[in-house]
C-alpha cells in the first residue's frame, strides 16, 4: 500500500504550514486566553493597567485577538494616538501668543511629526514579525513625549495629551516586550 503523505504535493504542504504558522500567531487557539480575561491579563503587566484595558477595549477586534493581535491593536492605538496629539499641538502652535510658547511648541510639533513615520514603519516591521523594531519604534514615540515635556512649560492641555500619550506608549512596549 503506498504511503498517503507521499501523494500530498510539496507545494501545497508548504503553503499549508506557512498558513498554520500565520494563524497561530494571529489568531487564538482553543487553548488560548482570549477576550476580556486577555485584555485584563495583558494588561495588568502594564505600568497603568486601567489606562490599558479601557484603550485596548475600544477596539473590537480586542475581544476575539490572542496575545499578538492585541499587541498589533496596541501598537496601531499607539499610532492614532500620536497622530490625535500632533493636531493638538499643531493647533496650540497656531494660537501661540508669545514667542517663547511658540517656540517651544514648534520643537514639541516637529518631534511628534518625526514619530508618525517611525511608528508606521513599527507597524510595518510588527507585520513581518521583527517585534523588537516594532518596540522600538514605540520606544521612539515614548521619548519623543519625554523630550517635549522636559522643555519645561506647562501647559495645561499638552501636559494631559503627553500624559494619555506617554501612558499608552509605555504600556505598549511593555504588552510588546512580551512576544519576545
Amino acid at each position: 500500500m503506498p504511503n498517503q503523505i507521499s501523494n500530498i504535493s510539496p507545494k501545497i504542504l508548504i503553503i499549508t504550514l506557512i498558513s498554520i504558522g500565520f494563524n497561530n500567531y494571529f489568531l487564538p487557539t482553543d487553548a488560548e486566553e482570549t477576550g476580556k480575561a486577555l485584555i485584563e491579563s495583558t494588561c495588568k503587566k502594564t505600568q497603568y493597567p486601567e489606562e490599558c484595558i479601557s484603550a485596548l477595549e475600544s477596539d473590537p477586534g480586542s475581544f476575539t485577538a490572542n496575545v499578538t493581535g492585541l499587541t498589533r491593536i496596541a501598537v496601531e492605538k499607539s499610532a492614532t494616538k500620536l497622530v490625535e496629539t500632533l493636531h493638538i499641538v499643531e493647533t496650540l502652535v497656531l494660537n501661540a501668543t508669545d514667542y517663547l510658547t511658540w517656540g517651544f511648541l514648534v520643537n514639541c510639533r516637529d518631534t511628534y511629526n518625526i514619530s508618525v513615520p517611525q511608528i508606521q514603519r513599527g507597524l510595518q516591521a510588527f507585520d513581518r514579525l521583527k517585534f523588537d523594531k516594532s518596540y522600538e519604534s514605540v520606544e521612539a514615540v515614548n521619548n519623543a513625549v519625554i523630550g517635549c515635556d522636559r522643555q519645561g512649560w506647562t501647559l495645561p492641555i499638552l501636559t494631559q495629551v503627553n500624559r494619555a500619550l506617554f501612558r499608552l506608549t509605555k504600556d505598549t512596549m511593555m504588552i510588546l516586550h512580551l512576544l519576545f
